[in-house]
């Protein structure tokens, strides 16, 4: 009986042993588990333990590698030692009231290492229970995702700025002019917007290229940030074009016009110095619309369109200057725009107005060689009208084209005409062209459009260009110009001596004729300069071997100084004013005194 208790008791005994052997080792298991996930957390993951209050009890290696602060300058602290400042109060109210309800936080944090250097944390904040229901202790275990914040910040960098200046673009331009309004409407304060192109700067882009001028545009803009206040916005809004949206200028609107312009004044001087442009000395001006903003109620895109008049106006005036918006510009605007719509409605119907007067051209006998023809608009409330009152706005409406093909069609429906009117039908007739037709791609077939479609002798049109068509893409213009030439097609370099024209370029074009403008000839014979200019042009049309057209001639002394210069042919009041066409041919066939 003693030995079967006793076995009992041994057994008893062993099979604790093994119980508790069996239990250590799972209790060494579990560690090992829990060092190696340690192990592996603080390998990929950024930690730290903090206690109820939030002060540091703990970090692992990977937290002061990237906080650049050692162990024992981290516990003891709390969070505030790595606080970067880009963070509301409101950000980590929110947090403390998430972890404190002992609930688990998730977010991205940007922290401030002890370089003074930022960088991301995605974050999220464990608290740990106590027996008092309360956090004891939070752990936060990080990710460190300042690459993807640093794409992301130049993704959105790029979406709100200019690629070539790194000014604001149009989309945080409309941002900024939304936050100056709000402001003008809380602090009644007036600010103003400035549009500003430079003035030459096609030029410098055709004849330095493209890469200097985009240095040009990058210097301007460097000189236009340090021009005004950091409140103060620069934006380059495409091309040459740039904004100046200036805040907080006065409560008064006379010191804040007199605060505008003073600052428009020395945008103008910061941008009058020369640009050096890869050792190249280059001088741009600008011009400067001015709008002084007062009204919160405006709209952004009424605002930049009252700018623009002024700029408009500023352009208008000449070079380097500066307009701020009056009403008057308004009204103006608005007439040009009605008196685009006006022409645009006399494009698209026959008889509306829109008609040809001939102006004779005449040989050295003065007999007839030809005619120019003149486009002349008979406006229904504004009365007989030049090219000169609504040319510019078919420029800018897109109706220079049309309105050139209305003119060719109509010239050489004329010449058709002529060709069977005894004595006519040798005239000649020259139509103006200007730069925006020419340039067309549809520029070409729609001469011969023309002259197929009314039968007109294409040996009889003269197409009279102006000298700054060849000033860009003159191998273009050569072509255009060759490809008219073989089916007969003439023509005439217009307004010689304005322009730029080189001699090379003279020498290129497949010219038939040359035209004195009418400028030089008023002052003849008397002034010494016109008469040089005029002697000078004659020569170079013979040894160009070219003939010569002297427009605006008025009085007989003209015409003998230009005669004895060797001059061909004539044109101007002395031999007839544009007239119509049945007068004109009633002009030259009635009997001679």
């Amino acid at each position: 009986m003693m030995r079967n208790t006793q076995a009992a008791t041994n057994d008893w005994d062993s099979s604790q042993k093994c119980g508790l052997s069996l239990l250590n080792q799972q209790l060494i298991d579990v560690r090992q588990e829990l060092d190696d996930l340690k192990t592996a957390l603080n390998a990929h993951a950024i930690v730290a333990v903090t206690d109820a209050r939030g002060v540091i009890t703990q970090v692992n290696e990977t937290f002061c590698q990237i906080s650049r602060y050692a162990q024992h300058e981290l516990i003891g602290r709390t969070h505030r030692i790595i606080n970067s400042g880009q963070h509301s109060k409101a950000f980590f109210l929110n947090l403390w009231t998430t972890i404190s309800s002992g609930e688990v936080w998730h977010g991205e944090i940007c922290n401030r290492a002890k370089d003074g250097s930022l960088y991301w944390m995605h974050t999220t904040i464990v608290p740990f229970i106590g027996t008092t229901g309360r956090p004891e202790r939070y752990i936060a275990i990080q990710a460190d995702i300042t690459q993807r914040k640093q794409a992301e910040q130049q993704v959105s960098h790029l979406a709100l700025h200019d690629a070539l200046t790194g000014l604001p673009n149009r989309v945080l331009l409309a941002e900024r002019l939304q936050q100056t309004m709000a402001a003008i409407g809380r602090n009644r304060r007036f600010g103003a917007l400035m549009l500003l192109d430079l003035d030459n700067f096609k030029d410098i882009n055709d004849r330095l290229g493209h890469s200097l001028g985009d240095e040009l545009l990058r210097q301007v803009a460097h000189r236009l940030h340090h021009c005004v206040c950091a409140s103060d916005t620069v934006a380059r809004v495409g091309g040459d074009e740039f904004v100046i949206l200036l805040n907080d200028l006065d409560a008064d609107p006379g010191q804040a016009r007199v605060r505008a312009h003073a600052m428009a004044e020395r945008i103008q001087q910061a941008l009058a110095s020369g640009f050096n442009l890869s050792g190249q000395q280059v001088h741009s001006s600008s011009s400067i619309g001015l709008l002084l903003m007062g009204d919160a109620e405006q709209e952004q895109e009424e605002l930049m369109r009252l700018a623009d008049m002024a700029l408009y106006k500023a352009k208008a005036r000449g070079r380097n200057n500066v307009y701020a918006f009056d009403p008057q510009l308004q009204a103006e605007a608005q007439d040009r725009a009605s008196l685009a719509s006006d022409l645009r409605e006399a494009l698209s119907h026959e008889d509306i107005g829109l008609h040809l007067l001939f102006q004779p051209v005449v040989d050295l006998l003065q007999r007839p060689l030809g005619w120019e023809a003149l486009l002349r608009w008979q406006h229904p409330t504004k009365g007989l009208l030049t090219p000169d009152a609504f040319i510019e706005q078919a420029e800018q409406t897109g109706l220079a084209f049309p309105l050139g093909q209305w003119v060719l069609q109509a010239a050489c429906r004329q010449l058709a005409q002529w060709s069977h009117v005894p004595g006519a039908a040798h005239w000649s007739l020259a139509v103006n062209v200007s730069t925006r037709q020419f340039q067309d791609p549809l520029f070409v077939s729609s001469v011969q459009s023309a002259l197929e479609s009314t039968g007109a002798s294409p040996d009889l049109l003269r197409l009279e260009l102006a000298e700054s068509m060849f000033l860009i893409d003159i191998e273009s213009s050569i072509l255009k110009m060759q490809e008219l030439q073989v089916l007969g097609v003439r023509f005439a370099l217009d307004d010689l001596g304005t322009g730029y024209s080189s001699l090379t370029c003279l020498q290129r074009l497949p010219l038939n004729q040359l035209k004195v403008d009418h400028s030089f000839v008023q002052g003849l014979p008397g002034d010494p300069g016109n008469a040089a200019i005029t002697a000078t042009i004659l020569a170079l049309a013979r040894a160009l071997n070219l003939k010569v057209v002297a427009e605006g001639v008025e009085n007989a002394a003209q015409l003998g100084f230009l005669r004895q210069q060797g001059c061909d042919a004539f044109q101007g009041h002395l031999f007839g004013k544009p007239m119509p066409a049945s007068e004109a041919e009633r002009y030259f066939m009635r009997p001679k005194p």
